[in-house]
């Protein structure tokens, strides 16, 4: 394990996992931050605004529904970020949700890169902060999640220990 550096220690392994819970943190502070504006979040800058845009168009909900749906994804990155900073674990289920919740602004930057927002945002400065937010809030973590997740040893399961 020492000489080759490719093979990461436990401890390191620790630290960079513990990086990612602390990051996630930081973005729940900005989630329920911009759920707390008085008059409601500002569309533009709810780093999960796929979300409603895909229940208002392809479903038939309005704002009693899309509300608890933006909480709900703000408390489980709460649970996400605590269990990956205090116990290191659940790397993989966090990718897997991550990927999920982002896949909806993910379309939403398509709809306004394709369709110019339509009845949206149709500002290309609106493009560009959604694209900003969707790196920052979704790929970035969700980067650093599978990087980490390549790094970890191989466990078999036929081995004991």
């Amino acid at each position: 394990m020492g000489d080759n550096p490719s093979v990461q220690t436990p401890t390191a392994s620790c630290k960079s996992t513990r990086w990612i819970g602390a990051y996630l943190f930081g973005l729940c502070l900005y989630q329920i931050g911009i759920y707390f504006w008085p008059g409601g979040p500002p569309f533009i800058l709810d780093p999960r605004a796929g979300i409603p845009v895909l229940l208002i168009n392809h479903f038939p909900f309005d704002n009693k529904v899309i509300y608890p749906v933006e909480w709900i994804t703000a408390a489980w990155l709460i649970l996400m970020a605590a269990m990956i900073f205090f116990r290191g674990k659940f790397l993989k289920t966090y990718l897997i949700s991550e990927l999920v919740l982002a896949a909806p602004t993910a379309y939403y930057i398509g709809v306004l890169a394709i369709q110019h927002g339509g009845h949206f945002a149709p500002a290309f400065k609106d493009l560009l902060l959604t694209i900003f937010l969707f790196a920052v809030f979704s790929a970035a973590p969700a980067g650093l999640a599978a990087r980490e997740i390549a790094r970890l040893p191989v466990r078999s399961v036929g081995t004991a220990g």
